[in-house]
């Protein structure tokens, strides 16, 4: 009775105290600060880069009754493709995260520390998790706030290969790396394996809005691992797609494989078929089986979709690796040096032949010497008040569009590098074009402020004569005209330009209107002569051909970005210059239309450009 009695105590007991436990965690689920885990940071980091190092191999089944895995999501430097290392969204500090491995049948606990600058969330993708675990912001849970923490629990049901993953801002953290694989062991193994390995194929976004870089557990080709085996072994990869958006074809030299289950789930022995190339999609996974029977050596595995063997523009890359035999000399690198691979021409007139240096020189003549269209305007002897009121303000529409076209062009590198370090390159290159932008702009000002008032000549009421306002415009469209030709160098190096015809047609429309505005402020002064003509045209045309021959041979945007905001600078104290004639003139009503007239030619000749392919 005494016996019976301590047993039903006991019993009683256990079931309060494992309540008690439930309780615990199912009130620890609520988001927490993050510091309460960081004790368990360092030891988390230590195990998944020694996890990382034994890939592809799957790290060994955790011991006690509740498997618990520390996940810290943290940004780390990765290097993914020789000499490419971004600013990577990790699990632990590596990429892929620390595999979770567990039997079938065993409670899972996983705690989510969130060290990311943004919101976060793990989906359990595949697994049967309760509602409030699946980790999709809003219909399971709140996302988990930087320095914040959230704890998951489920019991890993059904055995197989599955994938936890962000499910917050997906497609641009997924990209970034945070992912990982669940492999769940069945309780009594079916079959018998002697190489059980992983192949998480993943996509990354290096400076570039589009999936760019591709690769094998984390790494690009040459650093991904081969697949190593024994003549006999019966081999099992786990193959997971979790690219943001590419479909990926593995193909496998020199095996027959099967496919033995299909997003987790066994593919019975009746419907597995022989195959050598498997079709994945984003977030499929696939295991695959097959005996180690060709001849002992290197035996290639990589992706069909020939640009996801690129890193980049440049290849062999991205998802490439073998299958090696430990009795014959592994070769995995050697395709590096031995092979070649480079992106083609699209058709739209990049990436063929470069042009001859003597054609791009001429055409950067050409393109620089048409600036003397426009600039016979300055001949004019007799021109009525109104006919100059109307010249001026056509003269400063012309350098309004000049101006916004100039800023908008130095604004593209700077919006590139922001937008290429939200991706993950190093922030120097932005903060230094932003630099270049405001210093050039406050230079291309200031300086001709200071050099008007020392060395320009002034009318008698203080402004600017006319030949030293033509020589100011003149100057502030020569530097805009340097960087037009370091464009025109640049893609005459890469084979961009093709319709030459059209872009000297283009460029000559687009200069005859630059020229006018540097002659506006002559007409009617007197009438300049030829040499006065031929000097303002060096200074702003000229310029064009010094650009194409150095954009030819060197390619900076720091100096593109230089020579255009100091253009920019100039040009505003031009306009401010001209501003200040045209009111003296009069004519108000004629000027505003005047100015309209102007920008309207402007932006005309620059879409005639644009449509010449420039």
């Amino acid at each position: 009775m005494k016996h019976s009695l301590r047993l039903v105590l006991a019993s009683v007991a256990g079931a309060l105290i494992a309540c008690g436990v439930a309780a615990t965690a199912r009130a620890d689920t609520t988001p927490g600060p993050s510091a309460a885990y960081e004790q368990f940071k360092p030891q988390a980091e230590a195990d998944a880069v020694r996890a990382f190092a034994a890939l592809p191999n799957l790290p060994a089944l955790q011991t006690g009754a509740v498997k618990t895995f520390y996940i810290f999501a943290e940004v780390k430097p990765w290097e993914m493709a020789p000499g490419i290392v971004t600013q990577a969204w990790t699990y632990n500090g590596t990429v892929p995260g620390p595999t979770i491995h567990v039997r079938q049948g065993d409670r899972v606990r996983v705690v989510l520390v969130n060290d990311l600058p943004a919101p976060t969330t793990i989906h359990w993708h595949g697994l049967t998790v309760d509602p409030d675990m699946d980790g999709v912001p809003g219909m399971s849970q709140s996302p988990v706030q930087p320095e914040q923490s959230f704890v998951y629990e489920f019991t890993a049901s059904d055995p197989g290969t599955y994938i936890y993953h962000t499910h917050y801002d997906d497609l641009n953290q997924l990209d970034r790396g945070l992912y990982g694989a669940v492999v769940v062991d069945d309780a009594k193994p079916q079959a018998h394996y002697d190489r059980d390995y992983l192949m998480l194929i993943s996509s990354w976004r290096i400076m570039s809005d589009a999936e760019n870089y591709f690769s094998i557990n984390g790494k690009s080709y040459p650093l991904t691992k081969p697949y190593m085996v024994k003549k006999g072994d019966r081999v099992r990869i786990r193959e997971i797609d979790i690219s943001g958006t590419e479909f990926h074809t593995m193909h496998i030299h020199g095996h027959r494989f099967q496919v033995i289950a299909v997003d987790g789930q066994p593919v019975a022995v009746s419907n597995r078929q022989s195959m050598v190339t498997l079709s994945l999609g984003p977030g499929e996974t696939r295991d695959i089986a097959f005996v180690a029977n060709a001849k002992p050596g290197t035996w290639m595995v990589h992706c069909h979709v020939l640009d996801h063997l690129m890193n980049g523009p440049v290849g062999p890359g991205g998802l490439m690796t073998a299958i090696q035999y430990e009795s014959a000399p592994n070769k995995t690198a050697l395709a590096a040096s031995a092979n070649a691979m480079t992106m083609s021409g699209s058709g739209s007139g990049q990436g063929g032949a470069p042009m001859r240096p003597a054609t791009v020189y001429i055409l950067g003549a050409i393109a620089g010497l048409t600036i003397f269209f426009g600039l016979p305007f300055a001949a004019l002897r007799r021109v009525s008040k109104r006919g100059i009121a109307l010249l001026n303000a056509v003269a400063v529409g012309v350098l309004f569009f000049l101006l916004f076209d100039i800023l908008r062009q130095a604004s593209e590198p700077i919006e590139a590098a922001l937008q290429k370090m939200q991706l993950g390159a190093p922030p120097l290159a932005f903060w230094g074009l932003l630099g270049i932008y405001l210093g050039g702009l406050g230079i291309g000002l200031l300086s001709l402020v200071f050099f008007s008032r020392r060395f320009m000549a002034k009318t008698p009421l203080g402004g600017l004569n006319p030949s030293a306002l033509a020589t100011m415009i003149a100057s502030g469209i020569g530097l805009h005209n340097f960087s037009e030709g370091l464009a025109i160098g640049q893609s005459a190096a890469t084979g961009a330009i093709q319709l030459a015809l059209l872009l000297i047609i283009g460029f000559g429309l687009h200069n005859m209107t630059e020229g006018f505005g540097i002659a506006a402020p002559l007409a009617g002064s007197g009438g300049a002569s030829a040499r006065t003509i031929i000097r303002l045209g060096l200074i702003g045309g000229g310029p064009t051909f010094f650009g194409t021959v150095i954009g030819y041979h060197f390619v900076s945007p720091l100096l593109s970005v230089l020579f255009l905001t100091l253009a920019a600078g100039a040009i505003i104290y031009v306009i401010g210059e001209m501003t200040t004639v045209g009111a003296k003139i009069g004519f108000k009503e004629l000027a505003t239309l005047g100015v309209l007239v102007g920008f309207a030619i402007g932006l005309g000749t620059d879409l005639i450009l644009t449509a010449a392919g420039a």
